[in-house]
């Protein structure tokens, strides 16, 4: 597939990080955000070369790329579901949690649920970067349709990155501990610690460290993904807290 347009709507850390990829990969992007300071600041960093509404985005470009928050995402897809006429050649989304996505988009043509699992502790379109995909696994759920499942591989390796085929339900339960749980450890731990005193946070070592860093990512993003996905992650954190209480640290 050859996406000569890329659609970017809401250009975060993220989406932004498309669109600087595609720019560099030689595709015209055009971007749609609420906020119109953060389309002026996507075209200041490169991310964009235009910009659109929402209402308009998909209908002229080749790959559209919902990367809002999961609430927005989801309103998003329910007023494209309703849109007459033709769609671009993909949709896909980047949403952290898959379940709430694929429901949603039943039925919505030309549609990839995807996650890439990259980020930083950084938001906004300023954070973004063109190689942060590199090398990083990128998640979708296979659609049924060989063809469609094919330009989305070509779109993500587009970016840099690794595929990786999963159900939206085996994604949603695997990233409840291995990205979610992992969030919540972090604001915990940084809590604990600034409780102790600025000694104790000169002393952290790489591991605390990097705690520190994950907590100062943006918990309004956060409350939507963690909201959508409890039911998997509110499992794994009763486990964690039993493993933490049978932990003998005098052995």
């Amino acid at each position: 597939m050859t996406a000569a347009t890329v659609g970017v709507f809401g250009v975060g850390a993220i989406g932004g990080s498309i669109g600087l990829r595609a720019r560099q990969n030689g595709m015209r992007v055009i971007g749609a955000d609420c906020d119109s300071a953060v389309l002026e600041a996507a075209r200041e960093v490169g991310a964009i070369d235009d910009s659109l509404t929402g209402d308009e985005l998909g209908k002229i470009v080749n790959v559209l790329v919902l990367a809002p928050h999961v609430g927005s995402t989801l309103q998003e897809i329910e007023r494209l579901k309703s849109e007459s006429g033709s769609m671009p050649e993909l949709i896909v989304d980047i949403a952290s949690v898959k379940m709430p996505v694929v429901r949603a988009a039943s039925g919505l043509a030309n549609f990839v649920a995807t996650h890439p699992m990259a980020g930083t502790e950084r938001s906004g379109v300023r954070a973004a970067r063109g190689d942060l995909f590199e090398g990083r696994t990128w998640a979708y759920v296979p659609s049924g349709d060989q063809a469609l499942d094919e330009r989305a591989r070509t779109f993500i390796e587009s970016m840099g990155a690794v595929p990786f085929a999963i159900s939206a339900e085996g994604h949603d339960r695997a990233v409840a501990i291995a990205s979610h749980v992992p969030q919540i450890v972090a604001w915990c731990y940084a809590t604990l610690l600034r409780d102790q005193g600025p000694n104790a946070e000169k002393l952290c070592g790489p591991v605390a460290r990097e705690l520190l860093r994950i907590s100062g990512m943006s918990s309004a993003m956060w409350r939507d993904i963690l909201s959508a996905n409890a039911d998997n992650i509110e499992p794994n954190l009763r486990n964690l807290v039993k493993a933490l209480d049978a932990y003998d640290v005098s052995r």
